[in-house]
């Protein structure tokens, strides 16, 4: 796949000091991914499983299946997943709400059937599929769907009872709204677990109870933050202090974090004016600052089709792998693959894998230029057409890189004899995804050597914009257009 060609430099990886506060208790955690794909998997069983009963019934419990059917029944499927998505049936608050889950899945079960009976209209063919098992897919598909719902709003209202947190969050603000904060959640359901407060005043423990100890300052919530998994960052210092305020949020513009505001004791009281985030923290009002680019649900399903993808395309282009191998190793001593730590998710470092181009004992940490002595001839032709790219998929499967993303930079790598990171201002968010063996910016032609500041900054922008406007949807324009156009150009050498 395509890379920005003429990248070097090193990297080390980030050994962080743990904060100074008392030893974080690691209870039963059952994040808010796990929670969603086990609603997602269990809806998809249910819309196969009533389609296939309500079928035997009504064909008079005949075995043979017509193929049109078994169509049917995987597009309801994959229909439902995705109409409950865009109405929030995954989210934490719906999950716990079997209420609300009945009125959201009753219009958009009965829209899947009005487009299942429009589709079969359209088709001018009478009799192509049954009325009776029309009727009976449509009632055995809802009640399943409620009575899945509602064992498991029963379920996660227990765990979050018994203390198994679904997602966790600390405080900026060692103050009294941090204290009526905590005393409002006390007899709540949020199934959120607060790790500690932050502040840069006096660390004297004053709204923070003793299960919620301080554990330092601003700086100290950084390095917190990249040791561990937090979802949301609640601020509760007063908005007058907004050049303070602007300095913490400056601090932690790198981190992809849920970062909230509670504004005040106006905050807490009920039906106050300030726009919610819905299922955050119940009965309490807080302003959005920042948001992850892709929740964790959006990751896992990024993840998930990732390494299936990269699965399928090693299987697929074995022969091809074992052709550019044998190639390499006849032309030359040497190893196949050339490995090269890069920057990853977070800034951290991992070992991207390539096929080797260059001749052995050229091979070195120099940026690539055009017509390269150190190229090989079998190497010119792997990196005319980005094929020493494909080990890729190993990186991908190992979890350390997406099918789509910002290219892998290596650290170190300057322009203008200052670091990447030091001239750029948005330069770290393009560590807030997993990079990518393809990227937005590559398949809008901005590959090659990166010797310029503007050249930098035009991949940086593209790379925020992909962030920033992340979908599957988007992630599918990529690859496409990278099948015509991201495997050659003149920046490929």
């Amino acid at each position: 796949m395509p890379e920005m060609r003429g990248m070097a430099g090193d990297d080390q990886a980030c050994q962080l000091p743990t904060c100074a506060a008392v030893p974080i208790q690691r209870p039963r955690f059952l994040p808010h991914w796990q929670l969603a794909s086990y609603a997602l998997v269990a809806d998809f069983a249910i819309v196969m499983l009533a389609a296939f009963l309500s079928y035997l019934v009504a064909s008079g419990w005949r075995g043979d299946l017509p193929l049109r059917y078994g169509f049917v029944f995987l597009g309801s499927a994959l229909l439902c997943m995705v109409s409950f998505a865009q109405a929030g049936l995954y989210r934490i608050s719906a999950l716990r709400d079997d209420i609300f889950a009945v009125h959201a899945i009753l219009p958009r079960w009965t829209s899947i059937f009005i487009t299942l009976a429009a589709s079969a209209a359209l088709t001018h063919e009478p009799g192509l599929f049954s009325r009776l098992w029309f009727g009976l897919f449509y009632i055995a598909g809802f009640s399943g769907l409620w009575l899945t719902r509602f064992t498991l709003a029963r379920q996660l209202r227990s765990w979050i009872k018994a203390g198994y947190a679904t997602r966790t969050a600390v405080i900026i603000g060692d103050n009294a709204a941090t204290a009526n904060l905590l005393a409002r959640l006390q007899g709540h359901s949020s199934g959120i677990r607060f790790l500690g407060v932050f502040d840069d005043a006096t660390p004297v423990l004053s709204a923070a109870p003793q299960n919620l100890l301080r554990r330092g300052n601003i700086q100290n919530l950084i390095q917190f933050v990249r040791q561990e998994k937090i979802d949301l960052v609640i601020i509760t210092l007063p908005v007058a202090q907004h050049e303070y305020l602007s300095s913490i949020l400056r601090q932690l513009r790198d981190e992809p974090l849920n970062i909230r505001v509670l504004p005040g004791e106006i905050g807490l009281l009920r039906g106050a004016p300030v726009k919610l985030s819905g299922d955050e923290l119940p009965g309490v009002k807080l302003i959005t600052v920042a948001d992850r680019p892709m929740s964790d649900m959006g990751f896992f399903i990024k993840s998930l089709l990732d390494r299936s993808f990269a699965a399928a395309g090693l299987i697929l282009l074995a022969p091809v792998f074992v052709l550019c191998a044998a190639l390499i190793k006849l032309e030359g001593p040497g190893p196949v693959f050339f490995i090269q730590p890069r920057i990853g998710y977070k800034g951290r470092v991992f070992n991207i894998m390539k096929f080797r181009t260059m001749n052995h004992l050229a091979c070195g940490s120099q940026p690539t230029r055009l017509n390269d002595a150190r190229i090989s001839r079998i190497g010119y032709w792997l990196r005319r057409y980005s094929l020493d790219e494909l080990p890729q998929v190993l990186n991908v499967l190992r979890g350390e890189m997406s099918l789509v993303g910002p290219r892998p930079h290596m650290v170190g790598q300057q322009v203008d004899g200052r670091y990447f990171a030091d001239a750029l201002d948005d330069y770290a968010g393009r560590h807030w995804v997993k990079p990518g063996m393809t990227g937005w910016a590559q398949v809008n032609g901005w590959r090659g050597p990166a010797e310029t500041i503007e050249q930098i900054e035009r991949r940086v922008a593209h790379d925020i914009y992909y962030i920033e406007n992340w979908s599957l949807t988007f992630d599918l324009i990529i690859l496409v257009k990278t099948i015509f156009v991201g495997f050659t150009g003149k920046n490929v050498f």
